[in-house]
């Protein structure tokens, strides 16, 4: 071996060495570590078994007796710092647009109409309400009034007007979007509607190719089934256009407005804090989940037959859903979830749900953990 490659050769082995024995020394002391910490607390957390197996549906009445469950009774935070965000300051709102945002009034075409049939819940439909709003702005159309969908689920017969204060609507986004409740008689005739459907989280390019052409040749189009049909992510302006449309725009009639009103004062009237809840664990939502609970042959069967009705989803893989957290919690699994969060079982829950698959025997777990627990059923009368 030549001198300079036996240099080389030593001085490889110095650093070598240095190295095992700085990995020894941070070996060492992390076995210290390990060895001296304390074992991490248990005491608010539920008991492993019980987290491994979630409570029978059979066990409301003596739930809150059986020994194996050891949620605490108070929260882990004090006061009233669990109420509030120290950021919350910080936020504000951001729906009016820059000047770069032309007026409705100029860049609206004449002969180009937009229809819309909205689907789902009304959750569903609400978010469709605040898109179409988008999407008349992207195709320079004017936006007849989206019509509700009346053949879901639930089988509800409301219309726009039932719900939401129409003249409100118009009047408040008529600098940004026309809208009309029906053509007007004294233009010219509207041709009947072309029906398409477009993709979900279809981009403003997508529009543009796929229908405006059509727009531009029919002068009207139905886009149906619109729900989660405009993509999240737009230009700067078109967002504050839909927080516009969601915050200001889409106000409740007075009716409903006043109801709603009157159950946040009752329930104030419990307590000065309160949790509302939407539990999402509805026969239909657990039956497009395509997720499994537990429930046996009944719940595959029942809730698969309400599944065949969307005929376009894919055969339930109910493992696989459950790993991509893509599974409504179950309303056991909320309350544990706020019981981490530090809320006590002092706290008031106000249940805004429909119907809960289950009914009693799936709300006991939560009923057991918030016994403070309120619903449309135990603060509104009949009259309401």
């Amino acid at each position: 071996m030549m001198p300079s490659q036996r240099r080389r050769h030593h001085s490889n082995s110095r650093h070598s060495c240095r190295l095992r024995a700085l990995c020894g020394v941070n070996l060492f002391f992390f076995a210290i570590l390990f060895f001296s910490a304390p074992p991490p607390r248990t005491d608010h957390l539920p008991h492993d078994r019980h987290r491994r197996s979630p409570l029978p549906r059979n066990a409301v009445g003596n739930w809150h007796e059986m020994a194996n469950f050891s949620a605490p009774v108070s929260g882990r935070k004090s006061g009233n710092s669990i109420w509030r965000s120290r950021d919350s300051e910080f936020f504000y709102g951001c729906s009016n647009a820059s000047n770069k945002f032309v007026r409705a009034d100029v860049i609206t075409r004449s002969n180009r109409y937009l229809f819309i049939a909205t689907s789902g819940g009304l959750n569903q439909q609400r978010t469709g309400i605040i898109d179409a709003v988008v999407v008349a702005r992207i195709l320079n159309a004017t936006l007849v009034v989206p019509k509700l969908d009346q053949r879901s689920y639930w089988k509800d017969a409301s219309d726009f007007a039932d719900i939401f204060d129409v003249g409100w609507f118009i009047s408040f986004l008529s600098h940004d979007v026309k809208i009309v409740k029906e053509p007007l008689k004294n233009e010219q005739k509207v041709p009947s509607p072309y029906r398409m459907r477009v993709p979900r989280k279809c981009s403003e390019r997508c529009y543009e190719k796929r229908v405006l052409p059509i727009l531009m040749k029919r002068h009207a189009v139905q886009l149906s089934k619109f729900d989660y049909r405009l993509a999240n992510r737009l230009q700067t302006d078109l967002q504050k256009l839909r927080c516009k449309v969601n915050y200001h725009a889409l106000k409740f009639t007075d009716p409903i407005h006043f109801m709603g009103g009157e159950l946040v004062h009752r329930m104030k009237l419990q307590s000065q804090h309160y949790i509302a809840l939407h539990l999402r664990f509805e026969p239909d939502m657990l039956a497009f989940s395509g997720c499994y609970y537990g429930g046996g042959e009944k719940d595959i069967r029942e809730l698969g037959a309400i599944r065949k009705r969307w005929k376009t989803l894919h055969v339930s893989n109910p493992d696989r859903a459950r790993r991509q957290g893509r599974c409504p919690l179950t309303p056991e699994e909320v309350g544990l979830m706020l019981r981490a969060l530090g809320y006590g079982s002092d706290v008031h829950i106000y249940v805004a749900s429909g119907e809960v698959y289950g009914g009693e025997d799936t709300l006991a777990p939560l009923k057991a953990l918030f016994p403070n627990f309120h619903s449309k059923d135990t603060i509104a009368s009949k009259d309401d």
